[in-house]
């Protein structure tokens, strides 16, 4: 079977990286379009279209591909275009598709079907479509046309992948149908999930880490005035916030005015594997968004070993259980948050432990590779 998978960019992030390289382990034909952010190495079976960058080098993209596609569906793409601004990007998106010849196409992103009839015109029932959280949770409410394509296109998606049955139910309203739709939890590496977890050496200051990227829906503004009650209370601790992105300037003032420059460090555009050492070598992490689908970074907090305190929103509490393999707090409590991170602190190393390998047994039981591979070929086959 070739599958033709558009996540946007390539490399995309480490979880959709994660499903092109294991639906090739599978013995899936799979091609990947996207333009070029960085450096990628998938694996064998696994052939990559680029899309370029600049209106000279797309000019070309766009003749090699004509020629290559043999022209083919030319006329309903010129068709389906307003103006040539339009066209050119038509262009772009479907001549790779078109010269990929899939059997199915599966796009990662669910506002990327946005007008885009005519795919579901060329293609009937071989679009899949996953839903993350984002796309699902605020853009139809902030972007009232990507609400009209989704009510308008929804019914002819062949199937949905949703990372959560808390994603799977909000979809509804916008015309998913729960009957087509697979809800496939991420997987962690298994590398991490054979890893054991250790015992965390104890200390009077609390360390505190947040991951993920400058963006409104993280949070980051409660965990900061969560941070402040801390220093308020006397409670020593340090906080490492790494984040993708420049850092902006409200959290630099915030920080600032809060009085909390000595007490937090701020890491821009760490590599994954350093990223996932500073979360082992934390107490806890930290994970204040006020949406979310199933944060991946949570996933693999808790696989390596580090508990988590997140607030209850999206798919989070799917996850964990409150108390037992994690802790659940109100998005936007910054008075719950401060109780917890105290509670947490005053746990003793075995308590704290424990809640590591509950959170470990969770993950392995429940996104592990050999289960995340089984239900996305019988998804790819349906």
């Amino acid at each position: 079977m070739r599958i033709t998978i558009l996540p946007g960019s390539v490399p995309s992030t480490t979880f959709i990286d994660m499903l092109i390289n294991t639906m090739a382990d599978e013995g899936f034909d799979v091609t990947v379009v996207g333009k070029q952010t960085g450096a990628y190495n998938y694996k064998s079976g696994v052939s990559t279209i680029i899309v370029p960058e600049g209106t000279t080098s797309r000019i070309f993209f766009i003749l090699k591909m004509l020629l290559l596609t043999g022209f083919k569906h030319f006329g309903k793409i010129v068709g389906a275009s307003n103006r040539l601004t339009g066209l050119f990007n038509n262009l772009l998106f479907y001549l790779p598709i078109i010269y990929s010849k899939p059997d199915k196409i599966h796009i990662q992103w669910t506002a990327f079907i946005h007008n885009r009839d005519l795919l579901f015109e060329l293609y009937p029932n071989k679009v899949l479509v996953s839903m993350r959280g984002a796309h699902i949770n605020y853009t139809p409410i902030t972007t009232p046309e990507i609400k009209e394509s989704y009510l308008r296109l929804f019914s002819k998606v062949h199937r949905f992948h949703a990372v959560s049955n808390a994603i799977a139910q909000e979809a509804i309203q916008y015309g998913a149908d729960i009957e087509k739709t697979d809800v496939i939890y991420s997987c962690v590496d298994d590398s991490l999930l054979e890893k054991p977890i250790s015992r965390k050496k104890h200390s009077d200051t609390l360390h505190v880490i947040s991951v993920g990227r400058f963006f409104w829906k993280k949070g980051y503004e409660y965990a900061l005035d969560a941070l402040c009650e801390l220093k308020k209370a006397d409670v020593p601790f340090k906080y490492t916030l790494i984040a993708e992105g420049d850092t902006p300037a409200s959290i630099k003032y915030q920080i600032h005015q809060l009085g909390l420059s000595d007490y937090v460090t701020i890491i821009n555009r760490l590599p994954h594997d350093e990223v996932l050492t500073q979360i082992e070598n934390a107490d806890v992490l930290l994970l204040t968004s006020v949406e979310e689908g199933i944060a991946n970074v949570v996933l693999e907090a808790m696989g390596i070993g580090t508990p988590v305190i997140t607030t209850n929103v999206g798919g989070m509490s799917e996850v964990i259980v409150d108390g037992e393999s994690g802790y659940l707090v109100p998005a936007r409590d910054v008075s719950s948050i401060t109780t917890t991170l105290k509670k947490f602190r005053r746990r003793t190393p075995e308590e704290r432990y424990a809640i590591a390998e509950n959170a470990k047994s969770q993950i392995q039981q429940h996104h592990n590779r050999k289960n995340y591979a089984e239900q996305f070929v019988r998804f790819y086959k349906n």
